[in-house]
């Protein structure tokens, strides 16, 4: 029996949920505003996304290294 990789799936899911803050503000404030968030000195809610990519990045990682020690 070949078990199921989680990490890739929270990675996936991580992907997605970071990727709905920079989109949606977007839409409702524009390209200039976006920008001055990511740049600006107050922690936001677009810095917070990259890192949760990052994080989700970190997660596929070791999915693939935990899916190659499987099967190797």
């Amino acid at each position: 029996m070949i078990p199921k990789n989680v990490f890739t799936a929270f990675a996936v899911l991580f992907f997605l949920s970071a990727a709905i803050i920079p989109i949606q503000n977007l839409i409702v404030w524009g390209p200039y505003f976006v920008v001055d968030f990511y740049i600006s000195p107050e922690i936001t809610a677009e810095k917070l996304s990259i890192g949760v990519i990052c994080l989700g990045l970190f997660m596929l990682f070791l999915g693939y290294k935990k899916k190659d020690s499987i099967q190797g």
